[in-house]
């Protein structure tokens, strides 16, 4: 049989798209992070008493943010309050819904409101956009947010 090669009994052929042939998937990918070590935290204490718009978090000069966690804690015992969470310089979320994250209950003292996005799920703004919060009614106590992004092209 000299015109038949031998193969492995688990040999599987896959043609793979011209793409990640040629150049790879990186090129072709938008957004496309290097990799996991990409993801950033951010830890914000939030003092004040007023309910207008506050910017949380601004990307690097030509990035875009992508949101994986958004997390906000009460400190003391307040009540349950909202806190607006969206994209750009609006002064609320309604003045721009497409830009909107979410519309985050907090509950009282000890808990906490989280939202979880998928890694490459999750909402992103446009270039040099920045992440901006801003209360429904205002809290008389300190919060706390913790928020995972990446930085993305």
């Amino acid at each position: 049989m000299p015109g038949d090669q031998r193969q492995r009994n688990d040999y599987a052929p896959t043609v793979r798209p011209r793409a990640a042939r040629q150049d790879g998937l990186r090129r072709y990918t938008p957004g496309y992070l290097m990799d996991l070590s990409d993801t950033q935290t951010m830890f914000f204490s939030d003092f004040s008493r007023n309910t207008t718009r506050q910017t949380l978090l601004r990307p690097r000069p030509g990035k875009r943010l992508r949101l994986i966690n958004l997390t906000i804690y009460q400190t003391l015992s307040d009540y349950a309050h909202y806190c607006e969470v969206y994209f750009g310089m609006g002064r609320t979320i309604a003045s721009a819904p497409r830009k909107a994250v979410d519309y985050v209950r907090v509950p009282d003292h000890g808990s906490s409101g989280t939202r979880t996005w998928g890694r490459g799920a999750g909402p992103a703004g446009e270039r040099n956009e920045p992440l901006s919060i801003r209360w429904v009614t205002s809290p008389s106590t300190s919060h706390k947010f913790i928020v995972e992004y990446t930085e993305e092209r």
